[in-house]
Order: structure tokens, then sequence, then C-alpha cells
């Protein structure tokens, strides 16, 4: 029995040709993702390159295979307010910023993230004492109105770790740390309101 001839590239596909193809089972939806993974490709070279020191090229080949995962499982998705290839260029991007942010954090401890947060901006000289009180009591709430796991995932995801990283260094997953975060933004608000603030007291601040 002959193998089945691969379909010709089609890198001009239109949106519902791309739709149709990756929807697909067998060899037209292979012929799809062969011709979109030098699309990808290009788009996760000119993300990582000014970001990377060295090994853009080696990441960029890492990530596309689960960029393209990413589109197919996806393409029920695609709205069609842009061209299709665009659409799977920016679903790659996404990835590609994910994964530097994990290596970002990959080495940093969350005890370290906790004990010691990020300095917020500095504000004009007018604002400093207002805004430095305003800051000095969210802190006291968080550490007196919260559970220690509140704290330190609130904490974590406060001062810039990925979402995905805090779940995995707290051994849950990502809803039951939505979960978590939703549940310690009530008792702040209920924390706020017996101190008589509200959310634009604090904002004006």
């Amino acid at each position: 029995m002959l193998p089945r001839r691969r379909p010709d590239p089609r890198p001009d596909r239109t949106n519902d040709e791309w739709v149709a193809a990756l929807g697909s089972d067998g060899p037209e939806a292979e012929a799809a993702l062969a011709d979109l993974r030098p699309v990808l490709l290009r788009a996760l070279h000119v993300t990582l390159a000014p970001r990377v020191d060295r090994g853009a090229d080696a990441l960029a080949e890492d990530l596309v295979q689960r960029a393209l995962l990413h589109v197919r499982d996806r393409v029920g998705q695609f709205r069609g307010d842009a061209r299709f290839t665009t659409w799977a260029q920016k679903v790659a991007v996404r990835i590609a910023l994910s994964e530097l942010r994990r290596k970002r954090w990959e080495n940093v401890s969350l005890d370290a993230v906790v004990a010691d947060p990020p300095a917020a901006p500095e504000p004009g000289a007018d604002e400093v004492m207002e805004q430095g009180e305003a800051a000095a009591l969210v802190r006291r709430l968080i550490d007196e109105d919260l559970t220690e796991r509140q704290q330190t995932a609130l904490k974590a995801v406060l001062a810039g770790m990925p979402m995905d990283e805090v779940a995995r260094r707290l051994d849950t997953n990502r809803n039951a740390l939505y979960k978590l975060l939703h549940d310690a933004r009530l008792r702040l608000k209920r924390a706020f309101e017996d101190r008589g603030l509200g959310p634009d007291d604090l904002l004006d601040l």
C-alpha cells in the first residue's frame, strides 16, 4: 500500500482554510501545522532575540512545538478579527513571554519574595506621606487579616511572580490559586470596611 501523499504547502490559506485544516485530522492538519511552523518560528525569534543573552534560537525551537499545539487546541477560539497567522503569532509570543517570566523566577525562592517584596515606584514629594501611610496600612492589613497562605500567594503575585509559578510553589493548581486570591481580596475588603475605608479612599491616595 502506497503512503498517502502529503498535501502541497499552502502558506497562503484564507482564515477559513486555516481553521478548517487545523480542525481536521490526518494529512490536512499535519500540512497546516508544517506550513504554520516557520511563521511562528519567525515571531518567536523576533520576540526572544532582544530578551535572551544567548540561546534564543534553541529556545525558539523548543517553544514552537508548544505554540503549534496551543494554536491547534484553541483554533475554535479564533474569531476572525485579523489574519489567522497574525492571531497565531500572538499566541506564540504570549507563550514565549510567559516562559521568559517563568525562567526569571525559577531560581527565586518564595520566602525571599514574601520577605522582601519590590519597592513601589516613587511618588511626587507632595504625595509621599499620604501614599506611604496607605501602603503601610495595606501591608499591615495583609499581615493581620489574611491567613499565612493567603499572604504568601498575594505577596508573590504582587511582586510579579507568574501565577503558574506561584501555584507550583504552593503545590496547587491555577484555579485553586484564583480562589485563594479571591478570598484574600474579600478579607482585605472587609478589613478596609471595618476601619471605615472604602476602595475610593485608597484610590485617592
